[in-house]
């Protein structure tokens, strides 16, 4: 899965990535990672050193140290001055105070303390602020001071820790958003709908920027209630003179969000800052425009490494050196410009007051757009790199080696890059910038990573050539359920949570069967399942979250179950990329070996009329992996034709059935190890199918009807009957786990006859108000013990509703533990403030709930 990178024009957008082969093994078109190169709008540029180059090396200016002479005349302090020893008495003629309360004569400054004392002041050097002083000082040596809200009376700067704010204090400013399972900014903050928030304590406050009573090295925030005027400020900057309460936090790094003491009326800083602040912002500006033109440096060298590149001729180890060069300045390139996003959005709390806002969002727009099309750049190149590289390598270990490194790289772009495009979304707030977007590319994530997982799996097995091995065919399977759910928006959103339930039991199997993989603990092989077991959960959690996302746009009950919902459905992919439309393609969900799996693949009419479909490579649509035809009313594997004689298949009927009780205790101990059901299914239905597919080509015989293969042929199927029969036995015992709630398994042991239900509360009412409403309570039982195993709760508006009239989505499954502590727990809830979140998995659609209350009349 190399990748195949269409041509497109130069430009920041010419390059994207696309869906390519495992194998490694199709052609790569002639890309073209030129673009643009950014220019920073920073004003007047840093000054450098005459003549040299801005990347070069510089040494450091010398610095030279010395030890403290052990006399210095200093006469040591055992106690800090305080500001009574700096009081003086008013010298005569002094004029009115200005509007910060400072006397000034002969260029000597004086305040008026709140106990109506004087002392003299200066500004600190340091920090810009006023310092008591005496007259024989240079460098004012007192406590520091700082006005009053009306610059009247001046008073000793005392500056107070951070400290927590109770929930009593916060409690008029929580908002009605939960942001748990959210990763803040890199400021410690979260944005939504334009707005910015602060979590304490798990509660969302709004928050807005105290330009004011920010320094360059600490953002001041403060809380605001949404309703007042205060906190409309479409920039989130906080300005005192708009009425609203509010209170000032700081970030710390340690406690997070905490209370801060800001000094002057309004809690705005009123203190004259002086020259050291605006220096401060100065530097800090300087340091900004170098970084700019390092970036816009580091794109000039990459235009010249395209350049260079494009010299070369193809597939000629001169263009494979060029493209590592091109590599190298487009990474040097994206470093540059994750440090300068990054100086963006943790310092833009003062940069905001050296640029306008408009100005601001657009720079860091471009930025981020540039730093994604240079990850297309890096695919691209890198792509096109490997493939030259892997043609001395074909079918040997090496290759997969070096398919497994280039593709884990390869997935770490296209995080960095989902990243990004995640972080323009999540920004934007005008039109023009949102037309502006590049196409995204977050299920390639999947399928790249489904690439990876199939090299690795090679590499563990003893033959990583082998296709047919045990390792490959699951990456195969994993290759095939990544590529479904990279296509599962192109099919009706009624079928979305049902194809994702199936996807997920897919890759629950899949990843059971590498774990259950025996290598010695600290074995390089662990190592490599442990990973490949890591991909296969963040894959999960990516299907969970998109599955609670489809459920919670239901705007209606389902009306089935998902193993109960078609799916056969045709479609055309996006077309990314200039070019040949793309090929009609198939999602469908097939049998084999007694397992429903989900995949997607090609369709095509054969010679006779018949309609097939083709589950090809993803990126090489010529090699195809499986063909599917339509038997029995579902879509099945492709059967081989018969080619043994008569002799040769009655022996290894004998043989495959003498391996049955074998196959059997092994099926046994799977379950007593509690391990994946549809594996164990899946495992004695390929038996079983092997059986069947001996006792196939002996039907087709010309001697068929002989005594001794008549015989032969019954016992086949009743052997083949019998592993199946156990496979569904071990399944229903397997799926009667109290601790696991899935709708999709109550709804398949209904319909195996496997579970009776029984009504234990009727209208129960609950909650106030608009929030009022009716619960119907139903114990699921097993039908052999009579032993409780789940309940089955329904939610009615009105306390005479039908049964089947409950809520939109008001049905759902509960633990016996859940639903015995159901009642405290919603008055918790409700007393606290939360809503119940219904989780997808528990929910019962229509059929399966008419199905419950059949079984209880």
């Amino acid at each position: 899965m190399i990748g195949k990178t269409p041509k497109g024009p130069s430009g920041p957008t010419a390059v994207k990535p696309a869906k390519t082969s495992t194998s490694g093994a199709d052609s790569l078109a002639r890309i073209d990672p030129a673009g643009g190169t950014f220019h920073a709008h920073h004003g007047t540029a840093a000054p450098t050193r005459a003549g040299g180059d801005i990347d070069a090396i510089t040494p450091a200016p010398a610095v030279q140290v010395s030890a403290l002479p052990a006399h210095t005349g200093l006469a040591a302090q055992t106690a800090a001055p305080t500001l009574e020893d700096f009081w003086i008495a008013l010298p005569p003629g002094l004029p009115e105070p200005d509007v910060q309360g400072v006397r000034t004569i002969e260029g000597r400054q004086y305040v008026t303390l709140a106990n109506g004392r004087f002392v003299q002041v200066a500004a600190d050097p340091e920090t810009g602020g006023y310092r008591a002083t005496r007259s024989s000082e240079r460098v004012p040596s007192g406590p520091r001071l700082v006005a009053d809200a009306d610059g009247r009376y001046w008073q000793e700067d005392r500056p107070q820790a951070p400290h927590d704010l109770s929930d009593t204090r916060l409690e008029a400013f929580r908002c009605d958003l939960d942001f748990t399972g959210i990763e803040p900014g890199s400021d410690g903050l979260y944005r939504f709908a334009g707005k910015l928030y602060a979590v304490i304590r798990t509660r969302a406050y709004q928050v807005l920027h105290d330009t004011d009573a920010s320094t360059p090295d600490t953002q001041v925030m403060r809380i605001v209630r949404a309703g007042n005027a205060v906190a409309h400020d479409e920039n989130n900057v906080y300005f005192s003179t708009r009425p609203g309460r509010s209170e000032p936090i700081v970030l710390d790094a340690r406690r997070g969000w905490v209370g801060a003491s800001i000094q002057g009326a309004g809690g705005m800083q009123r203190v004259h800052r002086g020259q050291a602040m605006h220096q401060q912002l100065v530097d800090k500006t300087l340091a900004l425009e170098t970084e700019g033109l390092l970036v816009q440096a580091a794109g000039e060298k990459r235009s010249e490494a395209t350049d260079n590149w494009r010299a070369q001729e193809q597939g000629s180890q001169g263009e494979r050196g060029a493209l590592a060069m091109l590599e190298v300045r487009l990474r040097q390139e994206l470093d540059l410009l994750k440090a300068y996003i990054g100086r963006y959005v943790n310092e833009q709390y003062w940069i905001s007051r050296v640029k306008p806002e408009g100005i601001f969002r657009n720079e860091l727009h471009e930025l981020r757009v540039l730093s994604v099309d240079n990850c297309d750049r890096l695919i691209g190149a890198s792509d096109r790199r490997k493939l030259i590289e892997l043609g001395d390598l074909r079918g040997t270990r090496a290759m997969y080696e070096a398919i497994a490194e280039h593709l884990w790289k390869k997935r770490e772009i296209l995080q960095l890059r989902q990243q990004l495009v995640d972080d323009i979304l999540r920004q934007s707030r005008s039109s023009a910038l949102e037309t502006a977007l590049p196409t995204t590319h977050s299920m390639d994530l999947q399928v790249i990573t489904s690439g990876w997982v199939e090299a690795r799996s090679r590499l563990l097995s003893s033959d990583p050539g082998d296709s047919q091995s045990a390792l490959a065919q699951w990456a195969r399977s994993y290759i095939e359920t990544a590529s479904a759910f990279h296509d599962i928006d192109s099919v009706p959103q009624q079928a979305r949570l049902a194809i994702i339930t199936g996807l997920l039991d897919q890759t629950a199997a899949i990843k059971a069967s590498y774990e259950n993989l025996a290598f010695a603990p600290d074995s390089a092989e662990a190592g490599v399942r442990r990973q490949i077991i890591e991909v296969m959960q963040s894959f999960e959690e990516t299907l969970e979250t998109r599955a609670s996302r489809y459920h919670r746009e239901q705007l209606t009950t389902l009306a089935m179950p998902a193993q109960d919902e078609v799916i056969d459905f045709d479609f055309v992919p996006n077309q990314e990329n200039a070019g040949p439309a793309p090929a009609r393609r198939r999602l469908f969900r097939a049998r084999h070996h007694d397992v429903y799996k989900i995949s997607v693949g090609l369709p095509r009419r054969t010679a006779s009329g018949e309609e097939v479909i083709d589950v090809t490579d993803p990126g090489s649509v010529e090699q195809v992996w499986q063909t599917y035809e339509r038997r029995d009313g579902e879509w099945r594997r492709q059967a081989p034709p018969p080619d043994m004689a008569v002799p040769t298949l009655m022996a290894l009927a004998n043989e495959r059935m003498g391996q049955c009780e074998a196959h059997l205790t092994i099926a046994r101990q799977d379950e007593k190890a509690r391990r994946n059901a549809s594996n164990i299914v899946e495992f004695l239905g390929a038996k079983a199918e092997q059986l069947d597919d001996v006792a196939l080509q002996l039907v087709r015989q010309p001697n068929a009807a002989d005594d001794e293969i008549a015989v032969l042929i019954s016992q086949l199927r009743q052997n083949s009957q019998r592993l199946r029969q156990e496979g569904e036995d071990i399944r229903v015992r397997l799926y009667k786990d109290k601790s696991f709630l899935s709708a999709s398994r109550v709804a398949y042991l209904l319909g195996q006859n496997q579970i009776v239900a029984m009504k234990t509360h009727t209208r129960l009412e609950r909650g106030k108000g608009s929030n009022k409403h009716y619960l119907d309570i139903y114990s699921l039982n097993d039908r052999r013990t009579g032993e409780p195993l789940w309940h089955a709760h329904f939610h009615y508006a009105k306390a005479d509703s039908a049964a089947g009239d409950f809520t939109v989505q008001g049905g759902h499954l509960k633990t016996l533990e859940q639903s015995g502590s159901g009642l405290a727990s919603q008055r918790r809830d409700q007393q606290a403030g939360r809503v119940h979140v219904p989780i997808w998995r528990e929910a019962i659609d229509s059929r399966t709930a008419q199905k419950i209350f059949d079984v209880a009349q």
